[in-house]
């Protein structure tokens, strides 16, 4: 394939899962600037590893996994340079409308700033989850069995019920 042909693919590619990126990078930064960076890294490394994708999986499922592994080293590496409504259900169709409200929102906040103390493999698979994504998704994308995902997730809303309460 020419080097044009796989540009533009790539960029096809990239438009469609964009939304998946932003709430990646939006969950592991802060900042407007460092989600700027991060969106950046993760599009680099996109690119990078574009044309050994294999089609073994989903696009979307390999988009998830290079854009979580970046942010996780994004994360790290920035750690060496220097809720209004009650969450424990997460039901999907109450969570998702706060992923696409703008960023004043201060539910949303409190839910991303919740979702930033948790560890790194938590705060992935419980983006996994409230984007949608089947616990087998999950478990290819994580590398994990379906059980331990299911696991992890009901540990992971006590967690951020937890973390809920004492914040308001």
């Amino acid at each position: 394939m020419t080097k044009d042909k796989l540009s533009e693919q790539f960029l096809g590619v990239l438009e469609e899962n964009a939304g998946i990126i932003i709430k990646i990078s939006r969950a592991y930064t802060n900042s407007y600037s460092d989600r700027e960076d991060l969106i950046n890294d993760i599009t680099l490394e996109l690119w990078k590893s574009f044309d050994r994708f294999n089609g073994e999986s989903k696009i979307s499922t390999w988009i998830y996994r290079v854009a979580l592994n970046t942010s996780m080293n994004y994360k790290r590496k920035k750690k060496k340079d220097s809720l209004f409504i009650f969450l424990s259900d997460f039901k999907k169709e109450e969570i998702l409308p706060w992923l696409v409200e703008p960023e004043t929102s201060s539910e949303l906040d409190l839910l991303y700033n919740c979702i930033d103390e948790l560890n790194e493999i938590n705060k992935a698979i419980i983006l996994l989850y409230l984007d949608g994504n089947s616990h087998e998704e999950i478990s290819k994308i994580m590398g994990i069995s379906k059980t331990n995902v299911a696991t992890r997730i009901s540990r992971i809303k006590e967690q951020i019920k937890d973390l809920v309460i004492t914040k308001i």
